[in-house]
């Protein structure tokens, strides 16, 4: 049964909550690799566009202490675009966790309060559909091949492990499809974490307004698991 926007509405202001989806850094460990960053950025949305299924993590700094903001969300997707995980949203001082599942365009959360999954609409509600993380027309690989100022950085530890850096500036259009932003017609500068080795890429870190306000804000994206086996349903209503 499709869920009105007035009974959503009703439901996350009786919790404080909304739905929304937004975005780990690591130490400096050297000069930047010695490959040409753009093909570095294209050959990594290739591995991305053909992997069977990616695990996502994302996590936010810098946040608004005010109004609802998006700390995090993790979850695994499958393509051409599915996703099924978590939220973490904060309203004021009340956290809450959203389970959610994206299947080709159709979004369902279990709502705070609720028992089992009802259909919400992300665009209605200001969040980003996060089926599209791995969509290769609008998610993550657009996103890799979509940047002007490609310029190797140095490289970087995460995790024990030594990646590649690019950097690049991308327009808020495009990263407001997966990411909720506030001001659409602004930069976000992008910082890609690249597995020299296979070409992998590892984390994204995205920084712009991303918030009402002013100030900037940065969302980290780490992938993990490609390729590891997954399927995602429609959940039961």
């Amino acid at each position: 049964m499709r869920v009105t926007a007035r009974r959503i509405a009703a439901a996350l202001l009786a919790t404080a909550t909304t739905l929304a989806l937004a975005g780990c850094s690591g130490d400096d460990d050297g000069d930047g690799g010695g490959d040409d960053p753009q093909a570095q950025l294209d050959t990594a949305a290739d591995l991305l566009n053909e992997a069977s299924s990616v695990r996502f993590t994302v996590e936010g700094e810098d946040l608004p202490d005010d109004g609802t903001v998006v700390l995090g969300a993790e979850g695994v997707a499958v393509p051409p675009a599915s996703f099924e995980g978590d939220i973490r949203i904060r309203a004021g001082a009340l956290p809450a966790t959203v389970a959610v599942v994206s299947v080709d365009g159709q979004l369902w959360a279990q709502l705070p309060l609720t028992n089992g999954f009802a259909e919400v609409d992300a665009e209605e509600l200001g969040f980003g559909d996060p089926g599209l993380l791995i969509d290769p027309d609008e998610g993550v690989s657009q996103l890799l091949t979509s940047g002007s100022e490609v310029t190797a950085g140095d490289q970087v530890r995460i995790d024990g492990e030594v990646y590649d850096q690019v950097e690049s500036v991308l327009p808020g259009e495009l990263v407001g499809r997966i990411l909720a932003i506030a001001d659409p017609t602004a930069e976000v500068q992008a910082v890609w974490a690249l597995d020299s080795d296979s070409g992998h890429l590892r984390q994204a870190t995205l920084t712009g307004p991303f918030y009402e306000g002013g100030d900037e804000q940065s969302y980290s994206v780490q992938l993990d698991d490609y390729d590891e086996p997954a399927e995602i349903s429609a959940p039961d209503s």
